[in-house]
């Protein structure tokens, strides 16, 4: 027996990302990577013969649900990108390939294709027989066997390398330094970026390799640690001891998976023509079919196209390619319309950019002020100009100004180098490289055109260069952003200056890790030298000003000109200037708060060591889950496939709600050691040195509903009902002379609720100013308001706020502890009560299946390409974030709106305030003490009328705000 087995997913993305961009020209579906994995396919069989062919043979794909290794470690991938919108639809048409091909499709629900692969190729080895694996995984390499019983197949081509490329023992050791049977114990140390697999920080392969070979195993190895001479990699190891026993165990491949077919079943077939021609003419590739029916001496024209295939469509959008420009064009013409004039131009300014070729040895450097001269001469000529900044770092409040690029047309860009020094190696920086301007000189020549209204600066992701530009004393007028731009028409799908220019100009740019290298031997962009620096820096600028040409012309054509130009334009340096003022911390608090967090941690320790016994690590599941389901015998605990008990945050408050004493103290001793860990501990270290504040960063761009993300620090979840909670954020605080004011609205998604689904109940109530959830449960429960018992209320506004979010009876049950079927009859209830809501989430619905997207009363589209999956679970998923998306997409259009006017009222009634935070429906202000009154009252009403004029709310808007010197008493 020589069983192959294919890495389907791998030959997916080989497949999608080395091939142009093909549309089927009936009707512009994409199929692009479904004709390269049909060519690797049967490229494969074909170069695998004589000794080398195969008996039995299976292509396994990746299942798109959970793991085993998501309940280990929750982090686990979490990193990775969505599909591109492109590839999505060709998922099942590759396994529809597979099939086409009479060879055996695997995937499996809860399981990767590794651990699948590593099934059969040990059951095929115990069987007496070989496997050749088809992949070059670095995963997969724990598989493979001295005696070449089971060896790897890399197929893709390399320069200088055959185009078959064996991987066996001798492979493996150049790659890891270990053999196959330490490949695991290498990565659970030096762990992988691309899975989010954490090994232990700072030891990198080599390291983790020389370890190995003098420990053989992670276990022995940390049993040993003292032993470790170097300081730091014993403290590291120390410190990080339980990562690497995690990454061990993320690594490792199950090798016992419930595989549905046999061995046998995996038998290879011959390819018959009466599966394979009707799939290839239902995806129109004559070409393949052509030469294969030669091959294999048959007549296509005697099978007829897979009729299910051949409707299958695609709700992908743009103008991103001719075929489906040309398949809308015909679907119109019969339907007696045509595109009108602003579609056909941005169909061809797209085609047109697309033409224009690079030059990069066109791109210019700037030395001198009169080269810089000509260049804004350039400039005010053409009444535009893209730009860009190069900087050491990602961090616009610390990085300091390499360069600047610029670029006024499509195919020429150049560079002003300012701050590069003369040793590229040289980690301190040496002295300065010669043949720059000086940084004053250049930035006092260019800021009267950055502060000119009527240049249009072109931007790619704008707020970090505003940020960086102000404190350098530069304000920048007059901006357009091709990231925004890309945000406001497709959502967050690109999110890279590459995968943009990939997906539309189908080049991607020069990777800057090409340039600074990565891990410990990078080095900043003042470090790259200037020939270098300038032909990637003009490049971006170039390819900014092409994107821009691309996208611009779309807003219109696609009625988006609303959102970008009212809401997420204007938004940008708002935002800017946010991030540049930062807010300032109490670190003795935050000091006296880790002393008692750490306290209470410690007898919240030993309460559960006395609870249970005995001693054991609270921080280790597989302890955890022995004391609470073997030695204390707990109902209702589950296992992993691990085989090890469950006991994720759900497991423990299920137990705590049936009064289980040690499952309350762990949920309480994790909650605390995680607001050590993320705030008490961490923020101090966030402090920046020249302004002794915090300065968050925000992403305008990253979230599907429009919602702000918060990240370094991340200051978005900081509980806020929680006393713990309210105690970080007491470390909030006002400077000398200065108060803090924080404006909340009240309920503003329950009120867009209202105002979208027509309630006329909860509009009569907000208008009243009832008790919303007093008041629901009265409808419901036939209670009276006056007097109500709180835990009526509670499930009445668990039952509000749960059905914004699509609740359903199990998910009602757990939260308020009651059993299912009441659950079901208070959900039931509440629509009979407020039939309307059941309308607005039918309505939703169906409008999403038929759209494949759903939007706020502003205009933003908020897309769902997988509404009409096959897959039951992403269908539900779908059907519930269409209901909850333009609520919260509604309201997070309306704070915006509210900060891009607050400024400007705040300045024309002559406040002095400054915003330095939003945080889901807050604003935080800090304004002189003694001028709150009359700041309150504009930061209301510019709050409470933001949605104005352009939506016109039957619900009142009410915002509650208060001033204080910290953050919790203001809130």
């Amino acid at each position: 027996m020589h069983l192959l087995l294919v890495d389907g997913s791998a030959y997916i993305f080989r497949a999608f990302h080395a091939l142009p961009q093909l549309n089927r020209k009936s009707d512009g579906l994409p199929v692009g990577c479904v004709q390269g994995f049909c060519n690797m396919l049967w490229k494969l069989m074909d170069d695998l013969k004589g000794e080398d062919a195969p008996t039995h043979m299976a292509v396994i794909f990746d299942h798109s649900a959970k793991t085993f290794r998501d309940d280990i470690y929750a982090d686990y991938k979490a990193q990775r990108p969505p599909a591109p919108e492109e590839l999505v639809p060709q998922f099942p048409l590759t396994r529809s390939a597979t099939r086409a091909f009479n060879i055996a499709c695997i995937e499996q629900e809860g399981w990767e294709a590794d651990d699948i692969i590593a099934t059969y190729a040990c059951q095929a080895k115990h069987a007496g027989g070989k496997v050749t694996i088809v992949s070059s995984d670095k995963d997969l390499m724990q598989l493979v066997e001295p005696d070449d019983t089971i060896r790897m197949l890399d197929t893709i081509p390399r320069p200088g390398q055959p185009p078959l490329r064996w991987i066996g023992v001798e492979e493996v050791f150049k790659k890891f330094g270990v053999g196959p049977d330490k490949v695991i114990e290498v990565q659970a140390l030096c762990g992988d970026s691309v899975d989010n697999v954490p090994g232990v920080p700072g030891i990198g392969v080599k390291t983790a390799a020389e370890l190995i070979n003098t420990y053989g195993t992670v276990e022995n190895l940390l049993d040993h640690v003292d032993e470790i001479k170097q300081n730091a990699r014993r403290e590291k190891l120390r410190e990080h001891a339980e990562l690497a026993r995690i990454s061990k165990k993320l690594v490792t491949l199950e090798q016992d998976v419930p595989v549905v077919l046999s061995l046998d079943a995996l038998e290879r077939q011959p390819v018959e023509p009466g599966k394979l021609f009707p799939f290839l003419k239902a995806m129109e590739f004559a070409t393949i079919t052509k030469r294969l029916a030669g091959l294999l001496d048959a007549n296509p024209d005697d099978w007829a196209a897979d009729p299910e295939l051949a409707a299958k469509g695609t709700g992908a959008v743009g103008f991103d390619n001719a075929a489906r420009a040309e398949a809308r064009q015909r679907r119109q013409e019969a339907e007696g319309r045509s595109d009108t004039p602003v579609v056909l131009h941005a169909r061809a300014m797209h085609e047109a950019t697309r033409a224009i070729p690079f030059n990069p040895d066109g791109y210019e450097i700037i030395r001198d002020a009169e080269h810089l001269g000509r260049w804004i001469e350039a400039i005010y000529r053409e009444g535009l100009v893209a730009t860009d900044t190069e900087t050491t770092g990602l961090d616009n409040q610390t990085a300091d100004l390499v360069g600047i690029s610029l670029s006024t047309a499509p195919g020429n860009g150049a560079y002003i180098p300012l701050g590069h020094s003369d040793g590229e190696n040289d980690l301190l920086g040496g002295g300065k490289a010669e043949g720059q301007m000086p940084i004053r000189e250049a930035l006092d020549l260019l800021k009267p055109v950055f502060a000119d209204r009527s240049i249009l600066k072109i931007f790619h992701n704008a707020k970090y260069d505003l940020g960086l530009l102000r404190r350098y004393g530069i304000e920048v007028q007059s901006i357009d952003d091709t990231l925004l731009l890309s945000y406001s028409l497709d959502g967050p799908q690109f999110n890279t200056m590459s995968e943009l220019s990939e997906h539309w100009l189908g080049v991607s740019g020069i990777p800057i890790k090409e340039l600074i290298g990565s891990g410990k031997t990078q080095k900043t962009f003042a470090q790259v030298p200037i020939a270098d620096a300038a032909r990637y820096a003009a490049e971006d600028s170039d390819l900014t000003i092409r994107l821009w040409r691309v996208l611009k012309p779309r807003l219109v054509a696609e009625n988006m000109t609303s959102l970008y130009e009212t809401i997420e334009r204007p938004l940008a340096p708002v935002l800017a200037r946010m991030e540049s003022r930062g807010i300032s911390i109490d670190r003795q608090i935050l000091s006296r708060l880790s002393g008692e967090f750490a306290q209470r941690a410690a007898a919240i320790e030993a309460e559960a060591h006395e609870l249970a016994g005995e001693k054991f690590n609270l921080g280790s599941p597989k302890q955890l889950g022995e004391i609470l389901f073997d030695k204390m015998a707990l109902p209702g605990g589950t296992k992993t496939k691990t085989g090890a008990w469950s006991t994720g945050a759900d497991v423990l408050e299920d137990l705590a709600a049936k009064g289980i004493p040690l499952a309350r103290a762990v949920v309480d001793w994790r909650q605390l050691t995680k607001l050590m860990g993320t705030y008490t501990d961490a923020l101090p270290s966030y402090i920046n040195a020249r302004t002794g504040r915090v300065h968050t960063t925000y992403s305008q761009h990253s979230v599907l509903t429009g919602r702000l993300s918060s990240n370094d620090p991340n200051l978005q979840n900081i509980p806020v009902r929680t006393e713990d909670g309210r105690k970080i954020r007491s470390a909030f605080v006002a400077p000398p002379g200065k108060i803090l004011i924080s404006a909340d609205y009240s309920q503003i998604e329950l009120r867009v609720l209202a105002h979208i689904a027509n309630i006329g109940a909860l509009k009569d109530a907000f208008e009243e100013g009832l008790d919303i959830h007093a008041m629901t449960a009265s409808e419901m429960f036939g209670v009276p308001v006056e007097g109500m018992p709180s835990e009526v209320r509670r499930r009445a506004k668990a039952i509000n706020f749960g059905i914004i979010y699509g609740i359903s009876a199990f998910g009602l049950a757990n939260q308020l502890g009651i059993e299912r079927s009441v659950a079901g009859e208070y959900i039931k209830t509440y629509f009979e009560r407020f039939p309307g809501i059941r309308d607005y989430m039918d309505e939703q619905k169906r409008r999403v299946k038929k759209d494949g997207f759903v939007g706020t009363l502003f205009g933003r589209k908020i897309n769902f390409p997988n509404a009409n999956s096959h897959n039951p679970s992403e269908r539900s998923f779908v059907e519930r974030a269409s209901i909850n998306a333009p609520i919260q997409g509604t309201a997070a259009d309306i704070i915006r709106r509210a900060m891009i006017r607050m400024e400007p009222a705040l300045a024309t009634a002559g406040i002095e305030a400054d915003m330095l935070l939003q945080v889901h429906d807050e604003l935080i202000f800090e304004v002189p003490e003694g001028t709150q009154e009359q700041a309150i009252p504009v930061i209301r009403n510019v709050m409470e009328t933001a949605a104005e004029p352009a939506v016109r709310l039957t619900v009142p808007i009410r915002v509650d705000a208060h001033a204080a010197y910290n953050w919790d008493e203001a809130h």
